[in-house]
C-alpha cells in the first residue's frame, strides 16, 4: 500500500522537488489537452494531482477511470504551477503532484448526491447518507469547529481552578422542566433509571463536598418535542462554582465566549455584554432570549388606545389587559393574502386576532384605519413610523400579548431578512420564580425549582408569588 507521507493540506512552495505518497479521495477530475487533473481530498485540504502520459502513459490512462470518492494512493513529485494556473483560494493552490504511481484502494458507486456540493440533496437524503454528508466541507469544518472550543474551554477553565468532572448518566429521576427518557434496570424488575436533563443533578452533591469549582462538557437527554434550538440529546458547558455572586459567574462566561469566538472562529464580541431584565426584554421583544440583530420593539399601547372608538382595544384595557404592537417597514409586501397568513400563525400561537393599520402619507390606511383615525398622530409618534410602514397589533391578556407579538416580531424578520450579520449576546436576568399552572391549579417554577428568590422579595412569597423575581440569568 501507498502509505501517505503528508497530508493533502500541507504542501507549499518551499516543498518543490520532493517526492511524497498522498492518500485521499477523488473530489474533482477534469481531462485537458492529454493531461489529467485531479484534486485530492482529506479532511485537511485539497491537493492537486497531474497525470502527464510524458511521465507514463499507462498510469494517465488509469487516471481516466477514476470517480469522484473513489480513495487513491498516489506517489509523486511536488512542482510549482505556472503563474496562470495558480489558484490563490486554495492554500495548496501554488503547488501540484506530478503523479508517478497510483493505487486505488476503493472505488465508489455513483452517488447520490454530490459530497461537493450539499444543496444537490434534501436533508433526508443527506441523513440516509451521512457518512458522505460528513465529507462535506461545510460539515469537516464544523466539527473542526466544535473540536476547537471544546479545547478551548478546557484551556481557559484550568486556568481558573476548574475540575472537570464527569456525572452518571444512569440517575434517578428530578423534578425538573421537560420528560425524562428512561432506561428499564436488567437486575432490578420494573424499575427505571432516568437519563439526565442536565448535569446540574450533582451539582449540590459536589459542592457540599469541596469541589468550589468544577465543569462538564457533557450531554443532555431530554423527551421532548423538537423545537429550532433543542433536540432529544445536544452538548452544552456547564459550570458550578461555590462562593461567588451572579457577577463572578457572568464575568467568567463572558471572558469565556470572548476567547471561544475570538480564537476558534476570528469573532470579536463585546467588551461587556449588555444586561437586560426579564420583564424589559419580555415587553420590548416578547421573549427572554431576545433576537437583537433587528430592531421592531414591541410597543405598550394602552394609554394611546384606550382613547380610540375600537372597542376590541378599550375593553381590553378595561379588563387590565394588554393592547402592544410593532412597526414593519415595506408594507407593500404585505398583500391580504399575507395578513391572512400572519393571522392564522398569530392564531396558532394563541391569539385571538390579529388588527393592523397602514401608514399612509397623510393618514392610516387599511385594516382599522377607521377606528384609529383620533389616535393616529398618538400611533405614529410612539412608532416613529413612516409612509409605507405597517402597524400589527394584538389584544389579549398581558401574559398572551407579548410572547404573541414576540413570535410575530421573529417570523416577520424571517420574511423580510432584517437580521444583520454578526452576533448580539445579551444577559436576561431577574426571572420571576413562580407562574401559575392551571391544569395543576398551583404555582410552579417558572425555569427549575433550584434558584434561590431575590432578598426583597422574600415577603412577597405569601401573597403575590407570582411577583417574586429570582436570582435566576441567563
Amino acid at each position: 500500500m501507498l502509505k501517505r507521507t503528508v497530508t493533502c493540506g500541507e504542501l507549499r512552495k518551499n516543498d518543490a522537488g520532493k517526492e511524497v505518497i498522498l492518500n485521499g479521495w477523488v473530489n474533482k477530475k477534469r481531462n485537458l489537452g492529454g493531461l489529467t487533473f485531479i484534486d485530492l481530498r482529506d479532511r485537511y485540504g485539497i491537493t492537486q494531482l497531474v497525470f502527464d502520459p510524458a511521465v507514463d502513459k499507462d498510469l494517465l490512462e488509469r487516471s481516466q477511470y477514476l470517480g469522484h470518492e473513489d480513495v487513491v494512493g498516489v506517489r509523486g513529485k511536488v512542482r510549482v504551477r505556472p503563474d496562470d494556473a495558480r489558484n490563490p483560494d486554495k492554500e495548496t493552490g501554488d503547488i501540484e503532484i506530478l503523479a508517478r504511481e497510483l493505487e486505488v484502494l476503493n472505488t465508489a458507486e455513483t452517488l447520490p448526491f454530490m459530497v461537493t456540493d450539499r444543496s444537490t440533496a434534501l436533508e433526508e437524503l443527506r441523513l440516509k447518507h451521512r457518512y458522505l454528508d460528513l465529507r462535506t466541507e461545510e460539515l469537516q469544518e464544523t466539527i473542526k469547529i466544535r473540536f476547537e472550543a471544546a479545547k478551548k474551554v478546557r484551556e481557559y477553565l484550568e486556568k481558573y481552578d476548574f475540575y472537570e468532572i464527569e456525572t452518571p448518566f444512569l440517575i434517578k429521576s428530578t423534578p425538573e422542566g421537560a420528560r425524562d427518557y428512561v432506561v428499564p434496570s436488567r437486575l432490578h424488575k420494573g424499575k427505571f433509571y432516568a437519563l439526565p436533563q442536565s448535569p446540574q443533578t450533582y451539582k449540590q452533591l459536589l459542592m457540599i463536598s469541596g469541589f468550589d469549582k468544577y465543569y462538564q462538557i457533557v450531554k443532555c437527554f431530554r423527551d421532548e418535542d423538537l423545537r429550532a434550538d433543542r433536540q432529544p440529546e445536544f452538548t452544552q458547558i456547564d459550570l458550578e462554582m461555590s462562593f461567588v455572586e451572579e457577577q463572578d459567574v457572568m464575568d467568567i462566561t463572558e471572558n469565556m465566549l470572548r476567547k471561544i469566538f475570538s480564537e476558534v472562529v476570528d469573532v470579536k464580541l463585546p467588551e461587556k455584554f449588555l444586561t437586560m431584565s426579564y420583564d424589559e426584554a419580555l415587553r420590548k421583544y416578547g421573549s427572554d432570549k431576545p433576537d437583537l440583530r433587528f430592531g421592531n420593539q414591541i410597543h405598550t399601547l394602552n394609554d394611546i388606545v384606550i382613547k380610540s372608538d375600537f372597542r376590541v382595544f378599550t375593553s381590553v384595557v378595561e379588563d387590565k389587559g394588554t393592547v402592544a404592537g410593532i412597526c414593519v417597514p415595506k408594507a407593500d409586501q404585505f398583500s391580504r393574502k399575507v395578513i391572512d397568513e400572519l393571522t392564522d400563525k398569530t392564531k396558532d400561537w394563541g391569539a385571538k386576532g390579529l388588527a393592523y393599520t397602514k401608514v399612509g402619507d397623510e393618514k392610516l390606511e387599511s385594516g382599522i384605519a377607521k377606528f384609529m383615525q383620533p389616535i393616529a398622530d398618538g400611533l405614529i409618534n410612539e412608532f416613529e413610523a413612516k409612509p409605507g410602514d405597517i402597524l400589527f397589533f394584538i389584544a389579549d391578556e398581558t401574559r398572551k400579548t407579548y410572547p404573541i407579538l414576540g413570535h410575530l416580531r421573529n417570523e416577520l424578520a424571517n420574511r423580510l431578512d432584517l437580521r444583520e450579520d454578526g452576533y448580539k449576546p445579551v444577559w436576561i436576568t431577574e426571572f420571576p420564580l413562580l407562574e401559575w399552572d392551571e391544569g395543576q391549579d398551583r404555582y410552579v417554577a417558572t425555569h427549575h425549582p433550584f434558584t434561590a428568590v431575590i432578598e426583597d422579595d422574600i415577603e412577597k412569597l405569601e401573597n403575590t408569588p407570582e411577583k417574586v423575581q429570582a436570582r435566576a440569568y441567563d
